[in-house]
């Protein structure tokens, strides 16, 4: 029977003809949805930690690691209130976390640990045999001890389409996160390769050794600021209210909210670069993207004393790892390939003499009177870093004319009590 299994599995995958992503909304709950949902999570969690428990007991005990089908069979609807396919969804990713360690520390990589934390919420999951369409509405069974949660169906997603779904906590609010099934988008066919300079004033620049493409991040920039502006108010206001008072907690409450507004823009931006950097890829035929990561830019910036404060604040809330998931998720599914490389001295190396110069301003300049864009000079050197293992000479430098421009515009911020930073 297990062959068969595997081959059906195996038929199901290959039917699959599109991508999987993942939509995301927020749950308008009643009291009554809102406490069914807590004790949904607490029971996910509880089996979480049983996982957990028997991992630990049979590895400590018989030396041995514990599959999904043996987890399956001491825990099922009976013994936790979930439904069957939740149950198994949650066994299937404490396998899946085992696996992926257990890969990694045969690699060397003995910093990475088994689960092992317990948990007082846990994630609720659902597979498809678990959602049905009632009318207009989405009916997620938890089984037959617990009543099934019942929310309006999203008018952008159709039922069809749905392949799992997952209720999570976030930001003081339960968000709904369903996979969908979407036509499989067309695959580049090109063989070229680009590098991408990561930055605060420009967020990304990339460059295939030709053309060379500029998305500035000046909203992004100007959105933290607003946003590290009004969170300083809030604070200050809510330091001189009393504790445990009602003006206090409106105060905490519109903070909350206010933050959250600003988490919605910010990520709505960081959507948008990542989508422009995917359509220049896309319509230059990129087929590898390598991206410089300033890993160490972040580090010990308060132990250096020629950096001014606000220029630690800007590395402090440079997203840059959150973007780079974007490009990455973006770029997979159009089957273009990314790999993070080293850029030390690449914004500052001369493509023509090879000669390190500390740059002060966007624009480069070498004693050998070469001259250009220092972030597109840095794109350049990335893709020849990249390309040839080292920084090569002889180069002609980004020209000009070569270069685009792109930005993301947002609707203006209507600032309150006549505070100034209003984003356009």
């Amino acid at each position: 029977m297990e062959p068969c299994k595997k081959n059906m599995k195996e038929q199901k995958k290959k039917e699959s003809k599109g991508d999987i992503v993942i939509q995301k909304f927020p749950l308008r709950l009643t009291g009554e949805e809102r406490r069914l949902v807590d004790t949904l999570r607490k029971e996910a969690a509880n089996l979480w930690n049983d996982c957990l428990d028997l991992h630990w007991w049979l590895y400590d005990v018989y030396k041995v690691w514990t599959s999904a089908s043996e987890k399956k069979q001491w825990y099922n609807a009976t013994t936790h209130k979930l439904h069957s396919q939740t149950i198994q969804s949650i066994i299937e990713l404490h396998e899946e976390t085992c696996k992926r360690t257990r890969e990694l520390r045969a690699k060397g990589e003995k910093q990475w640990r088994y689960p092992w934390k317990y948990k007082k919420f846990f994630s609720v999951k659902y597979k498809k045999t678990a959602i049905k369409l009632t009318g207009k509405k989405l009916r997620f069974s938890n089984g037959k001890q617990q009543s099934p949660l019942v929310i309006p169906q999203p008018k952008h997603i159709d039922f069809h389409t749905i392949k799992s779904a997952e209720i999570v906590w976030h930001k003081d609010q339960y968000w709904m996160h369903i996979a969908v099934e979407v036509p499989k988008q067309k695959q580049v066919q090109g063989k070229k390769d680009a590098g991408c300079d990561l930055g605060i004033i420009h967020a990304a620049v990339l460059s295939d050794g030709k053309s060379h493409f500029i998305v500035t991040g000046r909203e992004l920039r100007l959105l933290q600021r607003y946003r590290n502006k009004k969170l300083k108010e809030f604070q200050k206001r809510i330091s001189r209210k009393k504790l445990g008072s009602n003006k206090r907690q409106k105060l905490i409450l519109r903070k909350r909210r206010f933050l959250e507004k600003m988490e919605r823009r910010i990520e709505y931006l960081l959507h948008s670069i990542s989508k422009m950097v995917t359509d220049w890829c896309v319509e230059n035929q990129i087929l590898t993207l390598y991206i410089g990561t300033p890993d160490g830019v972040q580090r010990n910036t308060k132990k250096k004393k020629k950096t001014r404060k606000e220029i630690r604040q800007q590395l402090s809330n440079w997203s840059f790892g959150q973007l780079i998931e974007k490009i990455k998720y973006k770029l997979k599914l159009r089957g273009v390939k990314v790999q993070l490389v080293e850029e030390s001295y690449t914004s500052g190396t001369c493509p023509a003499c090879g000669e390190f110069r500390k740059q002060w301003n966007r624009n480069f300049y070498c004693q050998c009177g070469a001259a250009g864009h220092r972030d597109v000079v840095g794109a350049v050197n990335i893709l020849d870093k990249s390309v040839n293992k080292q920084l090569t000479e002889n180069r002609e430098l980004p020209k000009i004319e070569d270069t685009k421009y792109r930005r993301v515009l947002l609707t203006p911020i209507v600032p309150h009590n006549g505070c100034k930073g209003a984003v356009a």
